[in-house]
C-alpha cells in the first residue's frame, strides 16, 4: 500500500506543478510542507534496495515526500519563469565540493551500493536547498519557514510529553532518536527566539514565543548532553548579537524575562539532568575514544578516506583500524561496532582530510555569511534572520563534535533550509546595493 501511494503521489508530480504556476497560493502550500514533513518524515518515505540492518548514516534509496513537493515547487518556478537557479551562490559550490570528496572517496569503498545511498541522499537535500532558494527569489517569503519550523515543533510537543509521562527516559517525539530531536530544537529555538527578541507583531511574536519555550523544553527532556550543553551558548549568542547590533530597552525586559524562565525551567528539571551526567557509563566515554583512535588510523590510512558511507564496514573485522580496542571486552571476528560520534571524525575517516577541509569551510561559510549580515541588517525587519542563524549554527557545530546526527535526513534538510534562506538575503542585499549605486550613477549626470 504504501508503495501504491508513493507511485500515486510521484505521477501527480508534473500536474501539481501546472496547477502552481496558475495558483500561488498551492505553491506556497507545497513550500510550507516540505519543513513540516518532519513530522512524519519515515512515514513519507520510500527506502529503495533498503539495508535496514546496516549501521550506517545511509541505509537505502529514500525518497521522502519532502523531496518530491521540491521537485514540485522547482517545476512550478520552471514553468512560470522559464530558468531555475541551479548554483546559487558559493555555499552552492563548496556544496559540490563536498559532494565531489565524497564522490572520490568511493575508490577506497567497500560497498558501492552503500555508497550510492550516502550520494543520493545528498542529492536529494540538495533538491530542497534549490527549491527554498528560488521559492524565495519569486515570493521574498522568508517566513514562511520559520512558520512551518514553528508548527513541528509545536505539533511535536504532544508526542514528547505522552512519551515522558509514559516512562521514556530520553524523549525523541516523532524524531528517530533524541540526539536528532535536540539538535533540531537547538537550531529551530534560536531562531524562534531571535524572531521574538527582535520583531514586532502580536501573534508572531507570540507564536515564536510560545515556539521557543517548547523547543527549549524538548530538548531538555531529550537529556543529551551534547545538546544540554551548547544550547545555552548558542541562545546567549543570539541575545547578545541582538542587544550589540539592535539595542533598546525593550529588549533587555525580554531577555530578563527569557533568562527567568530558561532558570526555573533548569531547577526543575535539574535533579534528572544531574542524574543523566553522573550515571553516564564509563564505557560510552571509552567507547567515543576508541572511535576517534579509529578513525585517525582511516585518515591516517587513506588519504581519500576509506569511502562515503562505509564506516560501519570498515570499522569492523577483517579491517584493523580498531586493532586498539582490548579483545577481552568484545573485539573478535564477529564484533559488530558503531559509528564515530562526531560528524567531522566521520566525514574525515570516510571522504579523507581534504573532504573534512571542504566541510569545515562549507559550514565555516554559512555562519560567517550570516555575522557578515548582522551590520547591514540592522535595524530592518529581518536582523533576527542572521542573530538566529549565529546561534543556532553556533551550537549546532559544537553539538556535531560530540555527535554525527547532522547527517540523518531530518537535521540534513532543516539545515539547508537555513543555508538557502542566509544565502538568499545575502544575494538580495548585493543586488539591491548594485541597484542602488546603478541609480545613483544615473542620477549623477542629471545633477550636474
Amino acid at each position: 500500500m504504501k508503495y501504491i501511494l508513493f507511485s500515486i503521489a510521484a505521477a501527480g508530480v508534473i500536474p501539481a506543478a501546472f496547477f502552481m504556476v496558475y495558483d500561488r497560493r498551492l505553491l506556497r502550500i507545497t513550500a510550507f510542507l516540505i519543513p513540516l514533513c518532519a513530522l512524519a518524515f519515515q512515514q513519507t518515505a520510500i527506502n529503495f534496495f533498503s539495508h535496514e540492518l546496516y549501521r550506517g548514516t545511509s541505509r537505502g534509496m529514500e525518497v521522502s515526500l519532502s523531496y518530491l513537493c521540491a521537485l514540485v515547487i522547482l517545476l512550478a518556478i520552471l514553468m512560470r519563469r522559464g530558468r531555475l537557479r541551479l548554483l546559487p551562490g558559493a555555499g552552492s559550490w563548496l556544496y559540490c565540493a563536498y559532494f565531489l570528496s565524497c564522490l572520490v572517496s568511493t575508490l577506497n569503498a567497500d560497498s558501492l551500493l552503500y555508497s550510492f545511498f550516502e550520494l543520493w541522499k545528498m542529492v536529494m537535500i540538495y533538491l530542497v536547498f534549490l527549491a527554498v532558494w528560488n521559492y524565495l527569489e519569486l515570493t521574498d517569503d522568508v517566513e514562511l519557514f520559520w512558520y512551518a519550523m514553528g508548527t513541528v515543533v509545536l505539533l511535536n510537543f504532544p508526542a514528547v510529553v505522552w512519551g515522558y509521562c509514559s516512562g521514556v527516559y530520553q524523549a525523541h517525539g516523532v524524531f528517530p532518536h533524541q540526539n536528532s530531536m535536540s539538535m533540531y530544537m537547538s537550531l529551530a529555538g534560536n531562531l524562534f527566539l531571535a524572531r521574538f527578541f527582535n520583531c514586532g507583531g502580536r501573534f508572531g511574536r507570540w507564536f515564536f514565543a510560545a515556539a521557543f519555550g517548547v523547543a527549549s523544553v524538548s530538548l531538555v527532556l531529550t537529556y543529551s548532553r551534547g545538546a544540554l550543553a551548547c544550547y545555552p551558548v548558542g541562545c546567549a549568542l543570539t541575545v547578545m548579537l541582538s542587544l550589540i547590533y539592535s539595542f533598546d530597552r525593550r529588549k533587555l525586559t525580554a531577555a530578563a524575562a527569557a533568562g527567568v524562565a530558561a532558570l526555573l525551567v533548569f531547577v526543575v528539571f535539574l535533579p534528572r539532568i544531574v542524574e543523566r551526567f553522573e550515571t553516564a557509563p564509563e564505557a560510552s566515554g571509552n567507547t567515543r575514544l576508541n572511535f576517534a583512535v579509529a578513525a585517525f588510523n582511516m585518515m591516517d590510512d587513506k588519504l581519500l578516506g576509506v569511502g562515503v558511507n562505509n564506516w560501519g564496514i570498515k570499522i569492523n573485522p577483517p579491517y584493523t583500524y580498531s586493532r586498539h580496542r582490548d579483545p577481552a571486552l568484545g573485539y573478535h571476528e564477529d564484533y559488530k561496532d558503531g559509528i564515530v560520534e562526531t560528524i567531522y571524525l566521520l566525514v574525515g575517516a570516510e571522504c579523507g582530510y581534504g573532504g573534512l577541509a571542504v566541510l569545515l569551510g562549507w559550514f565555516g561559510y554559512y555562519w560567517v555569511l550570516a555575522a557578515r549580515l548582522l551590520p547591514r541588517l540592522a535595524g530592518t525587519a529581518r536582523f533576527y534572520v542572521p542573530a538566529g542563524v549565529c546561534g543556532g549554527l553556533a551550537a549546532v557545530y559544537m553539538q556535531s563534535v560530540l555527535e554525527w546526527v547532522l547527517k540523518q535526513q531530518i537535521n540534513f534538510m532543516q539545515i539547508m533550509i537555513v543555508f538557502a534562506v542566509v544565502g538568499y538575503l545575502n544575494e538580495l542585499r548585493k543586488r539591491r546595493n548594485r541597484e542602488a549605486l546603478f541609480r545613483k550613477k544615473e542620477e549623477t549626470p542629471a545633477a550636474a
